[in-house]
């Protein structure tokens, strides 16, 4: 949770561009600046032009480019003040207004600038990198810190930081701190993530720092913004083991099933996978409600050869959780063409099976099942046991076809196909089941030809048994 939040408004109508030395740029900019200051609503308006260098705490002027100037004006409860500071032959003018009225800059022009100057520069950018620099070098990490807090705007906090990160050398402590404040100070997502997009690189090299780095991402709270930042860190540095496990780790903040897809897929083309991340990942992968978005990240994990019985069991059981016939069909298949399928899984797959509504996707399932030499001798039975879940007499129909025809079938195998034709309810597809048994199977074996004739009396209809008797008859004939 966010834990600084300020009612302010920043209107920067041209970007003030810092410039070394203690100078404040030369272009020209215009600032207002809205907020609530305990309860009372404050107005201020900065107009700049030039270079213009302050002392070192920022309370005074001490140097001006020819023509350069600084107008401040501020409305408070009515209250009208300006300061109007430039340059004339070298020297610097100060001038103090209340009102429309000037009044003498010494002393009550110098104590409104001394007070107001200091919070002006902190919020309006000018001198920006230069004064984060001076900061840094005279107060170390925790005056910087001091400095971040004091200032309003999250633009100018993350651009504060930016400037610490690109001209400093941060040791492994100063990085530990800053990691524990700046999310923090920062409201916006967008400009926290543009810090990690870019500098990650330094927070990731120490894995303790890393640590740091990789548990302060949970103040993002945006679900593009997090999977810029971890695509960044996985792009821009060759991770370690450590760090990579952290990375998985990160995106189970991530509740957007495309965001959290496309980082696993990342994950995934990193040919080290340990068997721990690759859990990590089957446990994300099991947040992702979208059937499209799981089925592509556990089709990813299925090319990986390396696969464990343990980790295809996950996979299995993950893949029930899919209500799509076509998604669930899509990654069977996948598990049948690489071989993954054994007699050890073979009860979670059933199961898994079960799942499909589709009798058109399951029979094409069991198709592919009739050569798979991975079940051994137990396939026939699995496969005759398994076609009871298809109700659809033509589906069924054919895949009774397509397991004789698949020429491998023993006689007390063709005994229980014919016998489980009974579930075949359309008479025009049991009898073309019946004749094409007819002419596949042996009918001088007079078990086989009983039952085809007992398969028969199943039909209701004479001109559907007519056909049938006549292809056994024919077979006598042609003896």
């Amino acid at each position: 949770m966010k834990k600084y939040l300020r009612i302010l408004t920043v209107v920067l109508s041209v970007f003030l561009l810092s410039t070394p030395f203690g100078y404040a740029g030369n272009e020209d900019i215009e600032i207002t600046i809205r907020r609530n200051n305990n309860w009372r609503l404050e107005n201020i308006k900065i107009s700049s032009n030039g270079d213009i260098e302050f002392n070192n705490d920022y309370t005074d002027v001490v140097g001006m480019s020819e023509d350069a100037y600084i107008k401040i004006s501020m409305v408070s409860f009515g209250m009208r003040r300006k300061l109007y500071i430039s340059s004339d032959d070298d020297r610097i003018v100060r001038r103090y207004f209340e009102g429309n009225k000037e009044v003498a800059f010494e002393p009550k022009g110098r104590e409104w600038m001394k007070k107001m100057l200091p919070d002006i520069v902190r919020n309006s950018g000018l001198d920006l990198e230069n004064r984060v620099n001076k900061v840094y070098q005279k107060k170390g990490i925790s005056g910087f810190l001091s400095e971040l807090e004091e200032t309003d705007s999250d633009y100018y906090r993350s651009r504060m930081v930016k400037y610490l990160l690109k001209n400093n050398k941060l040791n492994k402590s100063e990085l530990q701190n800053l990691l524990r404040e700046f999310p923090y100070r920062i409201d916006s997502d967008y400009e926290v993530s543009q810090i990690y997009k870019k500098y990650n690189p330094v927070f990731i090299s120490d894995p303790e720092v890393a640590s740091e780095f990789f548990s302060s991402l949970k103040e993002i709270s945006s679900n593009y913004e997090l999977s810029q930042v971890l695509k960044s860190v996985y792009k821009l540095n060759d991770l370690s083991e450590e760090n990579f496990t952290h990375f998985i780790e990160a995106t189970e903040n991530i509740s957007s099933n495309y965001e959290k897809s496309n980082l696993m897929k990342l994950a995934l083309k990193d040919d080290k996978l340990t068997d721990k991340q690759l859990n990590l990942i089957l446990a994300e992968v099991d947040e992702i409600s979208s059937d499209y978005e799981k089925s592509q990240i556990i089709k990813s994990v299925l090319k990986d050869n390396g696969l464990t019985d343990g980790n295809i069991e996950k996979i299995i059981e993950l893949t029930e959780s899919i209500s799509s016939d076509y998604e669930m069909g899509q990654i069977i298949n996948t598990i049948i063409h690489g071989e993954m399928l054994s007699q050890e899984n073979l009860n979670e797959f059933t199961s898994l099976l079960g799942n499909i509504s589709s009798d058109y996707t399951y029979k094409g399932i069991l198709n592919q099942l009739i050569k798979y030499d991975e079940l051994g001798s137990e396939r026939f039975d699995f496969l005759i046991e398994s076609s009871d879940n298809i109700s659809s007499s033509y589906e069924l129909s054919k895949f009774y076809k397509s397991l004789l025809l698949s020429g491998e079938l023993t006689k007390k195998q063709q005994l229980k196909l014919i016998k489980k034709s009974e579930n075949i309810s359309s008479n025009y597809e049991l009898a073309s089941f019946l004749i094409v048994s007819s002419q596949r199977m042996d009918l001088d074996d007079d078990e086989i030809r009983d039952a085809l004739l007992e398969a028969t009396q199943e039909i209701s209809s004479e001109y559907e048994y007519g056909k049938v008797m006549k292809a056994i008859y024919a077979r006598d004939r042609n003896k």
